[in-house]
């Protein structure tokens, strides 16, 4: 019944011992670990189905074999907040992604592209039990091989994944680009919604500081591809190797014990499991213990030190700056020496939000998920989302319009007068005169919107009207063709320049040289 914790408060659909579903808002387990729900209807069954009324619309659900199948909305986009992006908003992410892999391939990296559904225990894992992602934030069910799935909340754990199962740890080292949406049961915040979208990037089998530089290299020169409205601003730290984390966690825990009674709910949790995650609270309580922390600098054995004096050595010879930061950490054991984040200070997306990319070395996660051995790694994301509201004015460049071929229909005179329609050579010709011009630049012909459920029937609007159409988009078209059955006989087509609106005939053979390049 544990398994159920993620799902409170959440609308669920619930597979009853006699196969029906029932729908309705979890709001938790009963001293006898029967499931309480809110019902999302008026009533969904009766007493004899399996389901007893206890009052205000609660019922009890009995039974141990019945399972969360899974998780419902009556308006999935709002509660996902997703945005369904097409033509001009698309730009932006189009952009930020194209420029990543460019930066990335000028470094060596090689795309990979992992599946967004993975078995549930390569995140608990990966992230800890204890976290506030798995403990929460988790899109998870159970498929029908009983078998719990989670929606990819991040791209790391994917990519450590899929080394080890494709065997790629014979070949190190292997350097790695993803791209791809992300979800996370979490409450929508200005450029981070429960959908969206990361580029990152992974190295493993190399395990030298100079990697560490090249990845900050990398994610610095990434982000002033861009062109960002705002400042740029690197907050650097090292969490040293295993010796020096368990010196630093133990005087963590000493320390934080001692203000235990001004401390939240949540870290007082976090306390004896891991209080390194104390540092990360968002609580205002925790944030103001947190502030007179034992620095982790100085937990840092020899060999530590020196890793990040090359580190520190390496950016500055780079001319890269950094802000050291030692209350930046990271809460899992096998997180380990360099942590690194990229904040941009602009009002676009406020103080709290100002994370855009955030990295670290992880050496002992593909042995955390059943590798053969472990392998050093380190890596880097950022979120689209965030990148693309700091995009300025201008630095997003507009892909070349394609130019329209509209039809100019006869009309009909069997169909009655005002309906206007097209014979099927005329279309054959339009097809023909669009595949042209895509050969030099990209071309579309304008077709029809159908008036009935006859495949064929379609009322062509006046040449007026798809004028009109074929201008409202953006980018506007620099020229439109316009074929009939005059052009058609006589091999021609009409070239009209959208600024001037001088209209031209131009031969077949002469069209691609008229649209220039």
């Amino acid at each position: 019944m544990s398994q159920l914790q993620p799902y409170v408060d959440c609308k669920v659909s619930v597979v009853m011992n006699d196969g029906r579903l029932v729908v309705g808002i979890l709001r938790g387990l009963d001293q006898t670990t029967n499931i309480i729900m809110q019902s999302c209807q008026e009533r969904i069954f009766s007493e004899d189905e399996g389901v007893e009324v206890v009052d205000l619309g609660l019922y009890m659900i009995r039974g141990d074999n019945i399972a969360i199948i899974g998780l419902i909305d009556e308006d999935a986009d709002a509660a996902l907040d997703l945005d369904s992006l097409r033509g001009e908003p698309l730009q932006p992410h189009q952009h930020i992604l194209s420029q990543a892999a460019a930066a990335a391939e000028s470094y060596g990296f090689e795309p990979i592209h992992t599946p967004i559904l993975e078995y549930s225990s390569v995140y608990e894992r990966s992230l800890g039990s204890d976290s506030d992602v798995v403990g929460k934030e988790l899109y998870r069910f159970l498929d029908s091989s009983q078998q719990w799935m989670t929606m990819r909340p991040e791209g790391t754990a994917g990519v450590a994944r899929a080394v080890i199962t494709n065997k790629l740890e014979a070949a190190m080292p292997q350097k790695l680009y993803y791209s791809g949406p992300m979800f996370r049961h979490e409450r929508p915040q200005k450029g981070r919604l429960r959908q969206f979208e990361q580029f990152g990037v992974e190295v493993f089998g190399a395990s030298h500081p100079a990697v560490d530089v090249e990845c900050i290299e990398l994610a610095w020169a990434f982000l002033h591809r861009l062109s960002l409205n705002g400042s740029l601003a690197l907050r650097l730290n090292t969490l040293g190797d295993a010796e020096s984390r368990v010196e630093y966690r133990a005087a963590l825990q000493q320390y934080f014990t001692e203000s235990r009674n001004r401390l939240s709910e949540d870290s007082l949790r976090r306390l004896d499991t891991n209080p390194m995650r104390i540092l990360d609270s968002k609580e205002e309580a925790d944030i103001e213990v947190a502030k007179g922390a034992p620095a982790y600098s100085d937990y840092l054995n020899h060999s530590s030190r020196q890793r990040f004096a090359f580190i520190k050595h390496g950016l500055d010879e780079l001319q890269i700056p950094y802000t050291l930061d030692h209350r930046l950490v990271r809460g899992l054991d096998y997180y380990q020496h360099t942590v690194w984040e990229v904040s941009c200070a602009s009002d676009l997306l406020g103080r709290s939000q100002a994370t855009v990319l955030a990295g670290g070395r992880y050496d002992g996660l593909t042995a955390a998920l059943g590798g053969s051995r472990s392998l050093p790694g380190i890596g880097w994301a950022a979120g689209i989302e965030r990148l693309s509201l700091l995009l300025s004015d201008g630095h997003t460049p507009a892909p070349q319009p394609a130019i329209p071929v509209i039809i100019v229909p006869d009309r009909s005179l069997e169909a009655g007068a005002g309906v206007r329609s097209v014979d099927d050579g005329l279309y054959r010709y339009a097809l023909s005169v669009a595949s042209m011009v895509r050969k030099q630049r990209s071309a579309y012909v304008v077709h029809a919107p159908a008036q009935s459920d006859d495949q064929r029937s379609a009322s062509h609007p006046p040449l007026g009207r798809q004028l009109a159409s074929a201008l409202s988009k953006s980018p506007i078209p620099p020229y439109v063709l316009i074929v009939g059955s005059n052009e058609r006989s006589q091999r021609n087509v009409i070239v009209r320049d959208t600024a001037s609106q001088k209209q031209t005939a131009v031969g077949l053979d002469q069209i691609i040289s008229r649209l220039g390049n």
